[in-house]
């Protein structure tokens, strides 16, 4: 299984459609996600990273990790990554937080 963050948005939801296409096994998390937004076979978990979550998975074959820079900024990466130890393979991707234009 392949378990995919941010799946809602550019990245992550073109990430779920290509995995699934492929036959792989995923899970497509997001804050406000329904089954609706993920291709058919596709798991549909709603999970904020920002706060523990039991819907995601303990353990998977590999992480799609899409992290943005308000958690980021919250400090080291290592920290960010850790709840997924049991995973096992992990990809990161961190987006900047944008600045303010007011």
């Amino acid at each position: 299984m392949i378990v995919v963050t941010g799946a809602t948005g550019n990245i992550g939801r073109t990430l779920v459609q290509i995995l699934a296409e492929q036959g792989h096994e995923v899970t497509a998390a997001s804050r406000r996600i329904t089954d609706g937004d993920v291709p058919p076979g596709v798991r549909a978990v709603s999970a904020d990273l920002s706060q523990p979550s039991a819907d995601l998975p303990s353990a998977a074959d590999a992480l799609f990790l899409l992290v943005g820079g308000d958690l980021m900024m919250a400090g080291d990466p290592a920290r960010v990554v850790a709840p997924f130890a049991g995973y096992g393979k992990i990809v990161l991707l961190t987006s900047p937080r944008r600045p303010s234009t007011n």
